[in-house]
This record gives structure tokens, C-alpha cells and sequence, in this order.
């Protein structure tokens, strides 16, 4: 019955503890998910329970680490291949080619609900799949640090891990009960570590544990057990190791409730997880979060402009901004930057005014001066004195849209060389292949130069009908909540101009606020007629929200629009600005009769809002200005301003003091609990390993335990580099260590002194040590007689003479093997202690 309680408290019970901290830490990600809980979290958590079980088989059969792991993933990979693929097993039950094609084919329909999903996704067969494989992964590596390593303190940290990426992911916290649970079955294991006093095997001379053939009052056996309890040692270690958790778990319950990180995710907008840049058709939207997700991180874009001033840059145009999720799918008309001209707003008013003839000798000069160049510098003093140069350098860039600033009427031909092809109908360039690229060119700009009554004197009354059948109004708008808030805002004017101006100043009034976590608190993060009106009446999100509702307004009043994916402007340090991905933006274009696609922008607090978009008639915006673009009123439109940003001012809506206030300075709250966590992490690695291996000698010596002792002195001989031997009996051991430590002079230390070196704890008298302090050599006799009968005794044989005093002997031997080592060797031996490290992967 002994033997079995030991197993159960020592294999069984911390296998269950894992399993319920593993899959209560897996509850954070369910904010990710459409399901409810149980429905997913049942079908992911199989492989993980049933490789727990199998590692906590092997482990009760004697190994503790490497196979006990192995036989985990055996399990939980069998399990998670006949869950998902049966059909592909060999009589349902072995794994062959097929089942690695099947598994190939699910990461890749995987990959694409990551890379198109929105937050939160319906569940499906490759989903389920791979969160398996993660709480599978999580759940082994925990139980091979707390039970396989004896490091329970640590093995927190992977389930850790899992909630702080899924806080990440989804903006949302771990809910409190399942927390609550988590950090309990954390605790169990570090009470679970401590009431079982194995801190490290009892092991033979070749690292085997050996069968206990000693009294029942020797190592684990109960009198053994009373007595380490009664003297009040156990519970010390419990208690203390108790408090110790409850720091931790109290910091991160603190994190929670104060820090971004975990409360709110680290996405400045939208809450989707993306992997790596677009390949082939994208999803703006994904791809528009993927660069937000990434915080202050380096885009791969810098730029210059002839004013010095921070412009949009387009990457890409969404199909059909009702779609869930958005696409912007390759160009079908898409022609060479040599022979394929550009008409931004700006040149087709030139063209209607008659100045068609010299906009395209402009267009063709800039070109033919940048082929001739081959950097476009000739292009430089051929420009009219209207237009602006860009030069662009893009530094590994593997998307297939290459960023062009808004307006762009001419392109350098180098971007042609490289495979991109333009689109003059959404003025993009794409390409299909997305190999890394290191790249410089130019582009001519022609800024929208007006003000609002001058644009609205522009104005037609009717676009093309090409443009509507394209950029319309959908037949789902008609009779909406969008279409009956565009007409309430636009009643009373015809004049598109006016009407687009009205309702970007609702936008950018007091009824809304800049967002970042309540679409996802909501249930609206995202795109679709649904999703925006729920933005509408909630008043509060993202750019994405802000582009949607004024695209589709502005078509439920028969004005053509569409959303411009790219990057809002950027202040320059030493003239060139440095993109960086917490600028990446979304903004709406409207088609005007007569003169072309009109950029907005409706977003508050990013971006500015061009001088031909304010009007005296209608009621100022409210919003905070972008603290990246300085006199955000005053600018003509979204390609210049009149004033030049505060050199090296690149902060945008990713570097926020809290949720909801992205135009606020502030610490890149991800980067500093970065840094914290590094320090922290660091610390834990160089202080952990003494601090265990203090408390363990601590534990063995109180314990009075024959095995325990001997334990300890074959675990400090391999700190100092003296480990047994494979050939060496215990008797030639001791020996060996005995005239090791003799070097030493340590023939008879005395207690309070070897208490500091030791480790000794304060009540050793009270657990069964005489007090007396031993010669080496009668130490080493002592721990001999002791061992060889804990081990080879017949059962019931009475201990030999003096094994009361195992602890005492251990104790001599051990502080006489630290005095005889130089110091190199004693430092080595407390901070990096070999013995902690399994013996099967000492060699």
C-alpha cells in the first residue's frame, strides 16, 4: 500500500496536475474561437491527456526523463493522426505516406484560416488539429520539466507562454476561474514536489533507482515519513514553497489586470494572427494586421521626398469592401511602368483643363530619365516644379504589391525589371513571385492641390458607369442602417464633395473614438455590412472600421468608392523616413465626376485630413491630431503637408499608453515586457539552479533517510567532478571520497559552521542527528554500513550500529569534499550544479 501511495504521489498525481494546468492555461485562447469552449477544447486536449498518461506509465516502470518523453509524443502522435486521419492509417492503425500528405494538406488549409481568419474563426478539422499538436507539445515539455527534470518551480512557464501568446492573439485575458485553476494545479506541483521528498532518485552506481530492501523506518517508509513531518521540516518547505508560487502567480495576476500585453494584446489594431508577408492573392485586411501586429518593428520601406514631408503609401486596393474577409486579388489589366501611365485626381484634372499634353510629356520625361539613369536622377530637373520626386528603397521586401506613394503618375522601369506589373486602375503594382527584395526607385507624384470649394466646383454629378458597375453601391446596402445614416447625413446637398466631406466629419467627431480592443470585446472586429454597422453603433474601432463605413456610405449614396490598404505618412530623421509597421493604414477613395479617385480620411488620430476634405460649412473634426504628422489641418492632401513632421516623431497608434488612446506617447509597452521578461528570465536561470539545489541537500539531510543521505553525497561528488564510477562499489566510493576531503583537513567539522556550507536546516537536532561531528573516516564507515543494508539487507534485518547518524556522516564527507576543492570548483558546484542535470545526458 506504501509503495503504491508513493507512485500515486510521485507519477499519477502530477500528471494530473499538469494535464489540469496545461488545458486550464489552453482557456485563454478560447476568445479565438466562435464555439463554445467544450466544443473545441474536447477534441483538442485528447492527444495531450493520453501522452501524459503514457509518459506517467513508462515513468512508473523507473525511467523518469528521456523515455517516459518519448513515449509521450508516441502516444499523443498516434492519437492525434487516428483523430484526425484515420483513413490514412494503415489498418487504422499505423502511420505511412499518406498520413504525412494528409498532414501537409491540413497545414496548409491551417495556414490560410491564419493567414485570412478573423477573430474569432469558426472551428474546423485543421484548426482543432493544430491546437492539439500545441496543448500536446505544452503538456509533455511541462511534465518532463516538473516531474522528468524535478523543477516544478519552472514549470509554470510553458503554460505561461500559452497565455500570454494567446492574450496576444485574441486581446482577451485568461478567464479568472480558469486561471484560478491554473495557478492551484501550479501549486500542487510544487506542494505535490516537496510533500513526496524525492528530489532527486536514489540511484545505484549506474543510475538506475534501486528497489528499497530496508525497514519500514528507512527512505519513504512511514515512521520515516512521521518523523520528517513531526519535526516541522516538511512543512516548512511547503509553506515556503507555497509563499514563493504565490509571488509569481500574484504578479501575474497584477499583469494582467494593468498591462497591455495581457490584457489587451499587443496588436495596435485588429486581433488576427498572420504568418509571414502575402503570397499570391492576400487579404488586405490580414495583411494590413500582420504589420500592426508586428509594433515598432522596421517595415523594409524608406523613402525620400523632394519637401521633406511624410506621404501615404498604397500597396494594394480591396475587391469589395462587403466581403468577410476582404481580397485583393491580382490585377487583370495589369501592363508594364514603361507604357502603362497613371491618372491620379490630380492628372486627370490637368487632362480635362487642357493641360493633357504637358502631364504626359512630364509622365514620359521622369520615366525615360530614370531608365537612362538607372536610379532616375536626371529625372530630378525635368520635373515640373508641382510635382514631387520620391525615391523609395525597399530592404527585403517579400510582399507581392510594391508600396507606391498615393498620386504616383510615374513610375522608374527598374520596378517592371523586378516583375511587378502596374494597374492604372487602382494604381498598385503587383507581381506574382514574392522572393525577398533589395530595391531602389523613384516615382513622380502630383499632389491633389485644392481646397474644398475648388473641388466641389469640380464636381459632376454622375460618374461613369464603368466605375459603378465596379466600385458601386451592393445591392445588400439597400434599406441598411448605413444606407439610412448616409442619407440623414447628406440631406439637403447633391454636390458629392460635399456630401463625402459630411460624412467624414461624422466620423471624425465626438461620437466616435480611435479603438483598438473594442471591436474584439464587441464582436465587430472585422469587415462586412454586419460588422460595420455594429462599428456604427458602437462608435468605436480601427482604421479598418473607420475606411468601411465611409465606403460604404459614400455608395449607398450613389458615390463609387473603395479602401486603399497601405501606410500612413511618417516623420523623417536626417531627411529619409524609415517606415515602420504600426503605420500600416487603411483609407477610403471616392470617385468625383470630373476629377478622378479623391483620397479621405475618416480614421481619428491618424493620418491627416487634406485641406480640400474641411469645409467652413460643415462642423470642424475633433479628433487628436496623429502625433506623426505635425498641422494635420493644414495639409492639402493626404500626399504633402505644409508643414514638416518633428524629425524622428514616428511614433503612431502602436505606441499607446493604453487601449483606446493611440495618439498618447508613450513606452512600447511589448518592447519593455520584453526586456523585463529577458532580465527576468535571465535571473531565473542563474539563481534557480543553486537555490534547488540548496533546498534539496536541505530536505535529504533533515529527512534522516539512509538513501537520501547517501543521495546527497554522490550528487555533491558529481557537482565537484568526482562522481562514481560505473566499476565502483560503495565501499571503494566512500573511499575515494573520504582521501579526497582528507586533502582538505575537515576531519572533524564542526556544526555551526558547516550549517553556511551545507545548507544545514535548523532543526537537524530534532530529526535524529546526535550532534556529534564524525571523522572521515568513521563518516565514511558509517554511510557505508548504512547504505549496504538499506540495499542489500533481507527484510527486517535491524540497522547496523550508528545509522542515526547517517545525516551527520553524509554531512562530513560533504563539507570535507567542498573544503578539499579550490574555488573554482565550489563555484562551479553551487551555481551550475551537474547533478541537477539527468544522468543520461551528463555525457
Amino acid at each position: 500500500m506504501t509503495g503504491g501511495r508513493r507512485l500515486f504521489g510521485t507519477v499519477w498525481l502530477p500528471a494530473v496536475l499538469v494535464a489540469v494546468l496545461v488545458l486550464s492555461a489552453a482557456m485563454a485562447v478560447d476568445a479565438a474561437f466562435r464555439a463554445p469552449v467544450a466544443a473545441w477544447l474536447g477534441p483538442a486536449a485528447g492527444p495531450a491527456v493520453v501522452g501524459l498518461g503514457a509518459a506517467a506509465v513508462v515513468r512508473s516502470l523507473g525511467p523518469r526523463m528521456v523515455r517516459p518523453l518519448l513515449a509521450g509524443l508516441l502516444a499523443a502522435g498516434w492519437l492525434w493522426c487516428r483523430q484526425w486521419w484515420p483513413e490514412t492509417l494503415m489498418i487504422g492503425l499505423a502511420p505511412q505516406p499518406e498520413t504525412l500528405a494528409a498532414i501537409t494538406t491540413s497545414t496548409a488549409d491551417l495556414r490560410e484560416t491564419i493567414w485570412t481568419g478573423t477573430i474569432p474563426v469558426e472551428t474546423s478539422a485543421p484548426l482543432l488539429a493544430g491546437v492539439g499538436a500545441v496543448l500536446a507539445l505544452t503538456a509533455l515539455v511541462t511534465d518532463a520539466i516538473a516531474v522528468g527534470l524535478r523543477c516544478p518551480a519552472i514549470a509554470g512557464l510553458p503554460p505561461l507562454a500559452l497565455i500570454a501568446g494567446s492574450a496576444a492573439i485574441t486581446a482577451g485575458s485568461t478567464p479568472w476561474p480558469a486561471l484560478a485553476l491554473a495557478a492551484t494545479a501550479w501549486l500542487g506541483l510544487l506542494a505535490a514536489d516537496t510533500r513526496s521528498g524525492v528530489s532527486s532518485p536514489s540511484v545505484g552506481a549506474v543510475g538506475v533507482e534501486t528497489v528499497s530492501r530496508g525497514g519500514p523506518a528507512d527512505a519513504g517508509g512511514p515512521a520515516d515519513a512521521r518523523g520528517r513531518w513531526a519535526a516541522g521540516w516538511g512543512w516548512t518547505a511547503v509553506w515556503g514553497t507555497v509563499a514563493a508560487a504565490g509571488v509569481a502567480v500574484g504578479a501575474l495576476i497584477v499583469a494582467q489586470l494593468t498591462l497591455p500585453f495581457l490584457s489587451a494584446g499587443l496588436a495596435p489594431e485588429g486581433q488576427r494572427f498572420i504568418l509571414g508577408q502575402g503570397t499570391g492573392p492576400v487579404n488586405p485586411a490580414a495583411d494590413l494586421s500582420q504589420e500592426l501586429r508586428s509594433g515598432q518593428g522596421y517595415a523594409g520601406i524608406t523613402y525620400e521626398t523632394d519637401d521633406g514631408l511624410g506621404i501615404y503609401l498604397r500597396t494594394a486596393v480591396v475587391d469589395d469592401v462587403m466581403a468577410s474577409p476582404w481580397d485583393a486579388n491580382p490585377p487583370q489589366h495589369a501592363g508594364d511602368p514603361t507604357t502603362t501611365s497613371f491618372y491620379p485626381a490630380a492628372a486627370h484634372l490637368a487632362e480635362i483643363e487642357g493641360d493633357e499634353t504637358e502631364a504626359a510629356s512630364d509622365a514620359s520625361d521622369a520615366g525615360a530619365a530614370g531608365g537612362a539613369s538607372g536610379t532616375g536622377d536626371a529625372g530630378v530637373t525635368d520635373a515640373p516644379p508641382r510635382r514631387d520626386l520620391v525615391s523609395l528603397s525597399l530592404d527585403g521586401w517579400t510582399g507581392n504589391w510594391a508600396p507606391l506613394p498615393d498620386q504616383t503618375v510615374a513610375i522608374e522601369p527598374i520596378v517592371g525589371e523586378w516583375g511587378w506589373e502596374v494597374d492604372p486602375t487602382t494604381f498598385s503594382a503587383y507581381r506574382q513571385e514574392a522572393s525577398p527584395v533589395e530595391i531602389s526607385y523613384q516615382t513622380a507624384v502630383l499632389p491633389l492641390d485644392l481646397t474644398f470649394e475648388e473641388l466641389a466646383d469640380r464636381a459632376g454629378a454622375v460618374a461613369p458607369q464603368g466605375v459603378y458597375n465596379r466600385w458601386g453601391a451592393d445591392p445588400a446596402l439597400e434599406g441598411s442602417a448605413v444606407q439610412e445614416l448616409a442619407e440623414d447625413l447628406t440631406a439637403g446637398t447633391d454636390n458629392p464633395v460635399e456630401q463625402a466631406v459630411a460624412l467624414q466629419d461624422h466620423l471624425l467627431s465626438d461620437d466616435f473614438t480611435y479603438s483598438e480592443t473594442a471591436p474584439v470585446e464587441q464582436g465587430y472586429d472585422g469587415s462586412g455590412l454586419e460588422l460595420t454597422e455594429q462599428f456604427l453603433e458602437a462608435g468605436a474601432g480601427y482604421c479598418i472600421h473607420f475606411a468601411s463605413a465611409m465606403v460604404m456610405m459614400a455608395q449607398s449614396v450613389d458615390i463609387p468608392a473603395r479602401v486603399v490598404v497601405g501606410y500612413a505618412p511618417v516623420g523623417a530623421v536626417d531627411g529619409r523616413h524609415r517606415v515602420t509597421a504600426d503605420r500600416a493604414h487603411a483609407w477610403p477613395e471616392l470617385y468625383i465626376d470630373q476629377v478622378g479617385w479623391v483620397p479621405f480620411e475618416p480614421t481619428q488620430s491618424v493620418g491627416r485630413v487634406p485641406a480640400y476634405a474641411q469645409s467652413e460649412d460643415t462642423a470642424g473634426p475633433t479628433a487628436s491630431p496623429d502625433p506623426s504628422v505635425e498641422d494635420q489641418g493644414a495639409s492639402p492632401s493626404p500626399s504633402a503637408s505644409e508643414e514638416p513632421e518633428t524629425p524622428g516623431e514616428d511614433a503612431g497608434p502602436g505606441t499607446t499608453a493604453g487601449p483606446g488612446t493611440p495618439g498618447t506617447p508613450g513606452v512600447p509597452v511589448g518592447a519593455l515586457l520584453v526586456l523585463v521578461g529577458t532580465i527576468l528570465v535571465g535571473l531565473l536561470l542563474v539563481v534557480f539552479p543553486r537555490g534547488l539545489r540548496h533546498r534539496r541537500r536541505q530536505a535529504r539531510l533533515a529527512s534522516g533517510s539512509v538513501r537520501r543521505a547517501w543521495a546527497e553525497v554522490e550528487d555533491t561528488a558529481v557537482d565537484l567532478g568526482q562522481g562514481r564510477k560505473p566499476h565502483e562499489s560503495e565501499q571503494a566510493f566512500a573511499a575515494r571520497l573520504t582521501a579526497a576531503a582528507e586533502l582538505s583537513g575537515a576531519d572533524a567539522p564542526v556544526m555551526t559552521e558547516v550549517a553556511g556550507v551545507a545548507g544545514r536546516p535548523p532543526d537537524l537536532q530534532s530529526t535524529g542527528m546526535s550532534g556529534r561531528s564524525p571523522g572521515l573516516e568513521d563518516a565514511a564507515h558509517t554511510l557505508v554500513e548504512a547504505i549496504t543494508w538499506a540495499r542489500y539487507a533481507p527484510e527486517g534485518a535491524p540497522p547496523p550500529e550508528g545509522a542515526e547518524d547517517v545525516a551527520a556522516a553524509a554531512l562530513a564527507i560533504i563539507t570535507g569534499l567542498e573544503e578539499a576543492s579550490d574555488p573554482a570548483g565550489r563555484r562551479r558546484a553551487r551555481w551550475f550544479p551537474r547533478s541537477l542535470v539527468p544522468e543520461s545526458l551528463r555525457r
